[in-house]
């Protein structure tokens, strides 16, 4: 799934290339899926001729605000993307699903021409993306309003941050993939993030100490930020990170760092965790249920 680097990405993308355009033709798909609200003629009737005015994104929803007081709300969902006619295409992963090279490209849901002849799509192969109007500031649309902090955008105070972190019994993991706790954090970022500070994904996160939440807290900013700035360009990503190294799993080897220290893996909160056992201690009291379960 496209997390924060991505999805920031892609505002970029929009940013240089449309920014002052008005949009002079518009084809939108009848899906009832990938459009909660106006879709097909009646979309495109309501975009056609509005200007493009700023290009927002708070964690992995992003937005168009165009004249007369409207915003496109969009998120990629799994396999949603942005592709602008005659632009390069960055992945930080690539993906199974070939959108082919003609315009628009397979799987579109939303193209739009603006003047100056740029041409945007969004595809979405496996329809989990979503595509919304609002009106108003999208500040205050409730997809984005419930958010919580962005990790590049506003990331709290170390004081905050830990008071946050100590109020929540659950694992860390599930906490850092919690929209409303961290904006745009999904599953490799978190899973690199626990990594860099030595925390294992179980760890309940009430359970952390000062020095392990300042940590926490400084490589989710550091982690966010490095991937913004290759432009989630993955070759890019630092090597020593685990980012590079996880994604052997179910291929036939075991999973290992550079150094030989082997990546192992375990669900928490419905997702698969990628961590190093030997720099990432099992908690105290996950060991002890392990043991239990091992006694039975």
């Amino acid at each position: 799934m496209p997390e924060l680097p991505e999805v920031e990405r892609a505002r970029k993308l929009l940013q240089t290339c449309c920014i002052g355009k008005e949009i002079s033709s518009v084809t939108a798909a009848d899906d009832i899926i990938v459009f909660t609200n106006e879709r097909g003629h009646e979309l495109e009737a309501l975009l056609s001729g509005r200007k493009l005015l700023d290009v927002g994104r708070r964690g992995k929803q992003f937005w168009l605000t165009l004249s007369g007081g409207l915003c496109l709300l969009m998120h990629f969902g799994m396999t949603g993307e942005i592709h602008v006619q005659g632009e390069k295409q960055n992945h930080y992963r690539k993906i199974d699903i070939d959108v082919g090279t003609m315009w628009p490209p397979r799987f579109t849901k939303l193209e739009m021409e603006l003047t100056g002849n740029v041409r945007v799509a969004f595809t979405d192969p496996r329809r989990l993306g979503r595509i919304r109007t609002f009106v108003g500031d999208a500040a205050d649309c409730p997809t984005i309003s419930k958010l919580g902090f962005d990790p590049i955008l506003d990331p709290p105070g170390l004081s905050v941050f830990q008071e946050a972190v100590a109020k929540r019994r659950m694992p860390i993991k599930s906490l850092l993939l919690s929209q409303d706790f961290s904006a745009g954090v999904g599953n490799w970022i978190a899973d690199e993030v626990l990594y860099q500070s030595r925390i294992h994904p179980q760890q309940l996160a009430s359970t952390l100490s000062e020095l392990q939440t300042a940590v926490l807290l400084q490589q989710l900013k550091d982690i966010c930020n490095k991937a913004v700035e290759v432009n989630a360009e993955s070759k890019l990503f630092p090597e020593d990170w685990l980012f590079h190294y996880r994604w052997s799993k179910g291929r036939g080897r075991q999973p290992a760092m550079p150094n030989g220290l082997r990546i192992e893996f375990v669900t928490v909160g419905g997702r698969t965790s990628a961590f190093v056992p030997d720099l990432q201690p099992a908690p105290t009291a996950t060991k002890k249920r392990k043991v239990e379960r091992e006694d039975d």
